[in-house]
């Protein structure tokens, strides 16, 4: 309208107000939207880059925890100490086994270097199972620190990623294998407790030698032969043991991988 009545002709000044004027209305709006939508990007960009980074310290740490289980660090060591135990293992199954058979059979003579064959024997697949695997205390402080880390890697860490919509586990299924080796091999449950704990067969089996070296090897008391059947016991529980530590290590090893894959994938890289 002002063009059509020749409104602007002779005031310059006013065409030129007006139009900074008209020109703010536009471009101020649009540079906060723009600006809106880069600063919400850089703060979930960097959000990413810092949960990123620690998850990716969480699932190394927890690897190296239950890898650090083992007394071996190289693979071929480990498998090495594993081998000498299960023949261990296997030999003193044999000599409680010998035992017991000179017992059914009331062999006197037999009874006294068998059952000196199942101390030998017990006390060789401890030493030998000792080779592959931390004692007691230092495991269960290893798998205090796993769970402490887990913990905070689904309950904080996975959580704040998947809502900036870059979550680290596309299924479950890891997930559960994780909780599931966690609460299996006796480092609590996804609460943190960890009174779950079963007792190790080692710690059986040494009552059991304790109980076995008190007894007279010719007495007719059932007391010996009922810890010659706890150490059995023991002894045959060892294979479960020894395959929670492992089985604990491998989904460790495979959640290290997964989140590896989750932080350095085409996404990161193209962000």
């Amino acid at each position: 309208m002002g063009d059509s009545i020749g409104l602007w002709a002779n005031s310059p000044f006013l065409t030129n107000l007006l139009s900074s004027l008209t020109g703010f209305c536009f471009a101020v709006p649009v540079a906060i939207i723009v600006l809106h939508r880069v600063s919400i990007f850089q703060m979930d960009h960097q959000q990413w880059r810092i949960l990123s980074d620690l998850a990716s310290d969480l699932s190394h740490r927890m690897s190296v925890l239950a890898m650090g289980l083992r007394v071996q660090s190289l693979p071929s060591e480990h498998e090495t100490a594993v081998g000498a135990f299960w023949t261990a293992r296997d030999e003193a199954v044999v000599a409680i086994k010998d035992w017991l058979h000179a017992w059914d059979i009331a062999d006197q003579q037999r009874l006294a270097s068998a059952l000196e064959q199942v101390v030998t024997q017990g006390e060789r697949c401890i030493r030998a199972w000792n080779a592959c695997w931390r004692r007691t205390p230092d495991i269960s402080g290893a798998l205090a620190e796993i769970r402490m880390r887990w913990n905070t890697l689904v309950s904080d860490v996975e959580p704040r990623l998947r809502n900036i919509g870059r979550p680290l586990f596309p299924t479950s299924e890891l997930h559960l294998e994780i909780d599931e080796a966690l609460e299996w091999i006796g480092a609590g449950s996804a609460s943190g407790r960890l009174e779950t704990r079963p007792p190790t067969w080692i710690e059986e089996a040494r009552s059991a030698l304790a109980c076995i070296r008190r007894a007279d090897a010719a007495s007719s008391s059932t007391s010996l032969v009922e810890s010659i059947h706890h150490l059995e016991a023991a002894v045959s529980s060892s294979n479960e043991e020894h395959d929670r530590y492992e089985y604990l290590a491998e989904v460790t090893i495979r959640l290290r991988s997964v989140v590896d894959a989750a932080i350095t994938g085409p996404q990161r890289l193209s962000s």
